[in-house]
């Protein structure tokens, strides 16, 4: 079973991803012809002439170089490509490698330079499922016709087994609405106390524990941070709590130090297991003629010999196609970090020695058994998990880049630049400053204060009601672990609680709401910056929408409230971050929005 080798991921969403037009711009293709034409020739220092001062920055030409050598010693040379689509100023391509197919994704700056992203995926062709079935039904009046059909348009793209799950808030009522993509049906689910991950939407809660602490007096909107820890920061560097709290601080969007290697230790289990492939699996050859459903039969029935009849493992090896990895006796020894499928990776690690089962991966069925547990040795670690990226940037990490690596862009300051790490900051000072934990400190101040019952930073607390996170190809995935940066985008919760707070912002009286929402900068003709909130200002009458979104691995989100009216929409989803049609969960939540009437039946934004 081969680790996953070309992924290489730069940088992690967390929100905000909105699909442009799908026409190849001029730009865009002399981008990536300039790229192929230095990768082809090894010659790496035109590609990193095509980066941005900030890509110079955080990906330096030494690691850039590392990277494209075992790039092209593996996948080859680059012979073909493909423009797919734009997704913000995110261009996607095909590259067909003499060795392998990527997706290429690449952001681009003003000046027509490579800028933040920077990420090589294996391809997976798209299958659109278009022809999937509407099974919505508003015959019981939860919500209108118009609504099921915007829902049934922008979900019948997403994989099977995604759930949706909607608040619609009128003044104190809510009605809540759900939806499940099953097979070739979208069908309704009643769902609206399930959770997801909220990514991003976590950055409110910060930033009104932020506002909270300036109404009580604790600290000043333009206090500096630097005065509350108790390190000193890189050249003397001064960051403020507002220009954390609405964006502007010139951070950059993630720590330069979190590729860095470390030295950490890790536990080692030892498994063996039999590979039972499909075709259409990961590497599986042409001469594989078993479909899914008779792979997983062979599978269940070697273990059943296994399991009933006593029959040795190392008996049934011959069934096994992987020869790669394993010994002669189908025995692997590895660690939580050596890159291996998911499924496969946490089944060995969360279950007990002796434990024997059938593991599903994009391989294919595999008949494992945990032969052993070690203890822990010391390995280098680049934290970069694809799909547990953060777990593992702690609060020393943190501190090592405010007082080593910490560099401030001075020509942002006072200018929005939106920044995980610059929230991930704030949450960890405010941390610092009441001395409590981000668990106590959010529920303490604003899960208990809004009855947020079910939402919390911590996934062991919760139980059944843990909707399972899914890749942008639809198979389940890990959910992530923020650590330190956890108060940017760490917290679950449901679309009950996320109601209840945006019903909060609608009391004149709240204190702390009211400056939250209040506008600190602009960000251009139509939007400005409170502390944490987006706002989008009507161009046709005095309407504003206060909107934030999310979005991880696994999940994606949106809330969009209009205070004056008192309306709102709450998503929730396990749509990825990474799924080529996730940012049709904005566009659903905006245009859901733009359906809601007043109690006279008359539409708000007529």
């Amino acid at each position: 079973m081969k680790k996953h080798l070309y992924i290489f991921l730069f940088f992690i969403l967390f929100s905000q991803l909105t699909i442009l037009g799908q026409d190849e711009k001029a730009e865009t293709k002399i981008l990536v012809d300039s790229f192929i034409k230095a990768f082809n020739s090894e010659d790496y220092e035109s590609v990193f002439s095509l980066f941005s001062v900030e890509m110079k920055k955080q990906l330096p030409l030494d690691e850039l170089n590392n990277f494209l050598q075992n790039l092209n010693s593996g996948a080859g040379k680059i012979n073909q490509n493909e423009f797919i689509r734009y997704e913000e100023k995110v261009a996607i391509y095909k590259l067909s490698f003499d060795e392998w197919t990527s997706q290429y994704s690449f952001s681009i700056s003003e000046n027509q330079k490579i800028d933040n992203v920077f990420y090589f995926v294996p391809f997976v062709e798209e299958v659109l499922s278009g022809s999937a079935i509407n099974r919505l039904s508003n015959t019981d009046e939860k919500i209108s016709k118009i609504q099921t059909t915007l829902i049934f348009t922008k979900s019948k793209y997403f994989p099977n087994n995604t759930q949706i799950s909607f608040a619609f808030i009128n003044g104190d009522n809510v009605k809540y609405y759900g939806i499940k993509r099953q097979n070739d049906s979208i069908l309704y689910l009643n769902n609206y106390q399930s959770i997801f991950e909220i990514g991003s939407i976590t950055k409110l809660f910060t930033a009104n524990l932020f506002a909270k602490s300036v109404i009580n007096k604790k600290i000043k909107q333009d206090d500096y941070i630097n005065d509350y820890l108790n390190i000193k920061f890189k050249n003397g560097n001064k960051i403020s709590f507002k220009s954390l709290a609405n964006h502007s601080s010139g951070l950059s969007r993630m720590p330069s130090n979190f590729e860095v290697e470390k030295l950490d230790s890790a536990d080692v289990v030892k498994i063996r297991h039999i590979l039972i492939p499909y075709r259409g699996s990961l590497e599986s050859s042409k001469d594989v003629i078993n479909t899914r459903v008779s792979a997983k039969k062979i599978a269940d029935s070697l273990l059943t010999e296994i399991k009933s009849n006593n029959v040795k493992f190392e008996s049934l090896l011959s069934f096994s196609s992987e020869k790669k990895i394993s010994n002669d006796f189908g025995e692997i020894e590895f660690t939580f970090f050596d890159g291996f499928a998911s499924e496969f990776r946490d089944f060995s690690f969360e279950n007990e020695v002796g434990s024997l089962d059938v593991v599903e991966t994009v391989f294919g069925f595999h008949i494992l058994e945990i032969l052993a547990k070690g203890e822990k040795k010391k390995l280098a670690n680049l934290r970069n998990l694809p799909d547990n990226p953060y777990k593992y940037y702690d609060h020393y990490d943190l501190e090592d880049y405010l007082i080593n690596f910490l560099e401030i862009d001075k020509e942002a300051i006072g200018k929005f630049q939106y920044s995980n790490l610059g929230m991930g900051i704030l949450g960890y000072t405010l941390s610092q400053i009441y001395d409590l934990r981000y668990e106590e400190l959010f529920k303490l101040n604003i899960f208990s204060k809004y009855k947020m019952n079910n939402s919390t930073f911590k996934i062991e607390l919760l139980d059944k009601k843990l909707v399972k996170g899914l890749d942008e190809k639809g198979r389940n995935t890990s959910n992530w672990d923020l650590s330190v940066i956890a108060s940017a985008g760490g917290v679950l919760s449901n679309v009950e609680d996320l109601a209840k707070y945006g019903i909060a912002h609608f009391d004149d009286s709240n204190a702390e709401l009211k400056l939250l929402t209040k506008k600190t900068i602009k960000l251009d003709n139509q939007t400005d910056m409170g502390l944490g909130w987006h706002i989008i200002n009507s161009t046709s009458s005095n309407n504003k929408w206060h909107w934030h979104n999310g979005a991880t691995g696994g999940y994606s989100s949106s809330i969009v409230i209009d205070i004056k009216n008192k309306i709102g929409v709450v998503i929730l989803s396990n749509v990825s971050a990474f799924n080529s049609f996730q940012g049709n969960i904005d566009q659903l939540c905006f245009e859901l929005m733009k359906t809601l009437k007043d109690e006279n039946g008359k539409l708000y934004y007529d």
